[in-house]
């Protein structure tokens, strides 16, 4: 079995595009377009770059049904660029890439391999002692346990298994493929390359079962670095995993507090250290950032009086800490007391309508007549969530949309 690299990517989203942006502002807009596309570019570089023999991408390298073939070409000239370095990919498609919802693929070019929805498919590369096992999505909500279809390791092989899962739930996920944790550690394969949640995590090293995230922050929730894993196999084990950034813009969250502030001068000194704070840390790329300003005494009886002035200082305060920082919203949180949570009669009414079929059928009925009628780019973070699933046409995915939205809307938070 040869020691080698390979990278897990997955949640590309090619075309996808960046919620809150468009229409607020054209300069920082036309600076990050494009941004899923270079991120993948980074991708690949990354690849090329470590050396790596294999790139495992693991659900959603489209953001769903194509403009036009652009999206299709730019993927297919990525790829060929592995390939003609001598890397070969494998790639499964998710949820927003499920055949309901891209039907038709260019020819990949050799070397690149696009797994099955009908079955559990097994990749071998025989030379690298390495075999590679996964199922595709058919259609979008996929809410049967696929993991139990896996194929099983290979003897003598380094297995990976490649798979779109949220596990057995993940907040802000619909919950497709569900499986336990437990399950897939069991299953006897080597490393377990998860897509569909966008956060990296590592959720197990015995063996490994891993989260890249996504490649591209969307929107003011998919905030920090994005990229892929860069995993180093020696002697048929898991040596290393390590997230690298491949992102082109970052997403943050600022709570600037600046209750007991004497004066609006100190208040605005420290919204623009913590500014600052966040552009270093987005390592010079450029950063979209949603402020939310606690403030109580005189400054905050000066911000209740006239928002719209308090949003234009901290837009101001922006652009003098950096041209590449620009404020996605600014939210005011003036009171001592910010509600927490939605109440429980409100949660038990959402959580029994995510399980009522009949629920289900009412939402997609009502919603479907809308959705014709929406613009291509809806540039609000809030509601693309809900738009997405909307457009897809999944009411388990709109329902659970929908109580964050409302969550976030009563302080309960942004994730």
């Amino acid at each position: 079995m040869t020691d080698f690299t390979f990278i897990h990517a997955a949640d590309i989203h090619l075309d996808s595009p960046l919620a809150g942006l468009s229409r607020k502002d054209e300069a920082f807009s036309e600076l990050v377009r494009g941004a899923t596309r270079r991120a993948f570019s980074n991708v690949v570089d990354l690849a090329i770059a470590e050396e790596a023999r294999v790139v495992v991408i693991a659900g959603d390298l489209y953001d769903g049904t194509w403009k036009d073939q652009a999206t299709g070409q730019f993927a297919i000239r990525e790829l060929a660029r592995l390939t003609r370095a001598g890397i070969r990919a494998v790639v499964l498609f998710g949820n927003h890439d499920a055949e309901s919802r891209v039907s038709r693929h260019f020819t990949p070019p050799e070397g690149v391999f696009l797994l099955s929805n009908r079955q559990c498919e097994t990749v071998r590369f025989d030379d690298l002692g390495v075999a590679i096992h996964g199922r595709s999505y058919r259609e979008a909500a996929t809410t049967e346990n696929i993991a139990a279809t896996y194929c099983p390791p290979e003897r003598g092989m380094f297995n990976i298994a490649a798979l779109h899962t949220a596990l057995d739930g993940h907040d802000g996920h619909a919950n497709y493929a569900p499986c336990s944790l437990g399950e897939l550690q069991a299953a006897g394969h080597d490393y377990w390359a998860l897509g569909h949640v966008h956060e990296p995590a590592i959720r197990s090293e015995h063996p490994h079962i891993v989260f890249p995230g996504n490649t591209q922050g969307r929107n003011v929730r998919e905030t920090g670095a994005k990229g892929a894993m860069l995993v180093r196999v020696a002697d048929g084990a898991v040596r290393s995993v390590e997230h690298r950034a491949c992102d082109e813009a970052r997403w943050a969250q600022v709570a600037a507090d600046v209750r007991g502030a004497g004066d609006y001068a100190e208040a605005l000194g420290e919204i623009r250290r913590l500014l600052a704070s966040s552009v270093r840390e987005a390592d010079g790329r450029p950063l979209a950032a949603r402020v939310t300003v606690m403030a109580d005494g005189a400054v905050g009886r000066r911000m209740r009086a006239d928002p719209a002035w308090a949003e234009g200082e901290v837009r101001a305060t922006a652009a003098g800490v950096s041209g590449d920082l620009w404020i996605e919203k600014v939210r005011l949180a003036t009171d001592d007391t910010v509600p927490m949570g939605l109440p429980p009669e409100l949660v038990q009414l959402l959580e029994e309508a995510l399980n009522d079929p009949d629920c289900a059928r009412a939402v997609a009925a009502a919603t479907a007549p809308l959705v014709a009628k929406l613009p291509a780019d809806v540039g609000d973070a809030d509601i693309a969530p809900l738009v997405t699933a909307a457009r897809a046409g999944d009411s388990a995915a709109l329902l659970g949309a929908a109580r964050a939205a409302v969550a976030a809307r009563l302080g309960e938070g942004e994730d």
